[in-house]
């Protein structure tokens, strides 16, 4: 902790000063002192995420926390100081076992009645296309269907600070979306038809479609791919 206290310290210091020589480490870095970039910190911890708040206060950084997974013990700190959680995952056990074994279901609707900004995210790329599943699940448990689509949509662009050009269907902003014939936050009747990405028509096809296609028709299946 001391050591990373001492560079983000230096690269302040860096931010602030003329330097006559050029350090590449705290170049990429000034974004964090004039506002331009955020720090994300990794906690899931009540103590770790309190310590994270008061590491940005301290430099005048803002943060964003991911994870969070205790961050309903400490929603009060989070709101006063405006620093948004991007939550892993919530299709997960409780971080203790004495915890409510719905809590991870129940955060987001934690966080937004008390006027924490939250988004969620994947654990990594092999999980991202359960990511519309799990937060629909979050509507059986306090959000309703529009407040579970902006959390991995508009609410995420906010913490991105890419708001202004995506998250949102407006006029002026990229067309990235796509169009489902089922309900997209459930896994049974969600059926994506076409995708979008700045207006470009993306092409849905692939290898494991393919493979279906060609054994289907071997055993006489009908595919709808």
């Amino acid at each position: 902790l001391d050591a990373i206290d001492n560079l983000f310290t230096e690269a302040k210091a860096y931010a602030e000063a003329k330097p006559a020589v050029i350090n590449l480490r705290f170049e990429a870095m000034k974004g964090l002192f004039n506002g331009t970039k955020k720090l994300f910190v990794n906690a899931n911890g009540a103590k770790e995420i309190l310590q994270a708040i008061s590491f940005g206060k301290k430099l005048g950084i803002q943060v964003v926390i991911v994870g969070g997974k205790e961050s309903y013990l400490v929603t009060d700190a989070l709101k006063n100081n405006n620093v948004p959680v991007i939550i892993r995952e919530t299709q997960a056990l409780p971080e203790h076992d004495d915890d409510d074994v719905y809590l991870p279901y129940k955060l987001p609707k934690i966080l937004l009645d008390a006027g924490v900004l939250y988004g969620l995210t994947g654990t990594g790329f092999w999980r991202q296309r359960n990511l519309p599943f799990e937060a629909g699940q979050s509507c059986g448990y306090g959000l309703t269907k529009e407040q579970a689509v902006s959390m991995i949509t508009m609410n995420n662009a906010k913490i991105l600070g890419i708001d202004k050009t995506t998250g949102t269907l407006e006029v002026g902003k990229d067309a990235n979306l796509f169009i489902s014939k089922g309900d997209a936050l459930d896994m049974i009747t969600i059926d994506v038809q076409k995708a979008f990405i700045q207006g470009r028509d993306i092409n849905l096809d692939n290898l494991h479609k393919q493979l279906y296609r060609k054994f289907a028709a071997n055993y006489g299946i009908k595919a709808n791919l």
